[in-house]
């Protein structure tokens, strides 16, 4: 194909070519493609993924899975297998300080706790 795609199963009947496009992180069901007519089977998986499939999905920056919404960590732009979501930090990483779940900066040393809220 001219592009990578997520994984997909294609299936033919007289009302052209379907594919059901899979996030690659939790096997789910993602999209499901129009019936799609060319004249051959990469044309069509390459017309449907375009039209039907691509924009449902993101692209991990780090491993370059494509993935579900539910798999996509908005805040680092991977997959959550690459960067997996935070717990609500207790203590300062750098300092030791008790903190608040609240907090994004540690009130003693100033160290960002958490990657998500503040860049």
């Amino acid at each position: 194909m001219r592009g990578q795609t997520a994984p997909y199963r294609m299936i033919t009947s007289d009302k052209g070519r379907r594919y059901h496009f899979f996030c690659e992180a939790s096997g789910m069901l993602v999209a499901t493609s129009n019936p799609t007519f060319a004249q051959t089977e990469e044309d069509a998986l390459y017309i449907a993924w375009e039209r039907d499939g691509k924009n449902h999905f993101n692209r991990c920056q780090k491993c370059g899975k494509w993935v579900s919404d539910e798999m996509y960590n908005a805040d680092t732009l991977n997959c959550a297998i690459c960067t997996p979501w935070e717990d609500t930090p207790h203590f300062c990483s750098q300092c030791g300080q008790r903190v608040d779940p609240d907090d994004v900066f540690c009130r003693k040393c100033g160290s960002k706790l958490r990657y998500r809220e503040v860049e």
